[in-house]
């Protein structure tokens, strides 16, 4: 009689365990939901940002310094710094093409 009390005990206590290991869980699942739309929330904020940047052409001043920091990367060893400030430029260009190019003017091309 005293193990099957015993037993009973032990079990009620195994079940709270595992009812505040559920809750627990359950919390940081929340958590993580809540981090994720955040996370959402503020990537697509950063994307409009972007979008609406792109649309407006770079001052010539970010321009010329560009171009003179490609210019003086040009005698460094360092080929990743070269390819990142390529990539810049570039990207810096296809601004440029967006806000003066022909369909900026209302120009269609073919």
């Amino acid at each position: 009689m005293n193990d099957r009390l015993h037993l009973a005990d032990r079990s009620l206590e195994v079940a709270r365990e595992l009812r505040a290991a559920a809750e627990e869980t359950r919390r940081t699942l929340d958590a993580s939901s809540e981090l994720v739309r955040r996370s959402r929330v503020q990537s697509n904020s950063m994307a409009g940002s972007a979008t609406l940047s792109d649309d407006v052409a770079p001052s010539q001043y970010l321009v010329e310094c560009l171009i003179d920091a490609y210019e003086a990367a040009k005698d460094e060893p360092d080929v990743l710094t070269r390819n990142l400030l390529g990539q810049v430029l570039h990207h810096v260009g296809c601004r440029i093409a967006r806000a003066f190019g022909p369909k900026a003017v209302g120009l269609a091309t073919h």
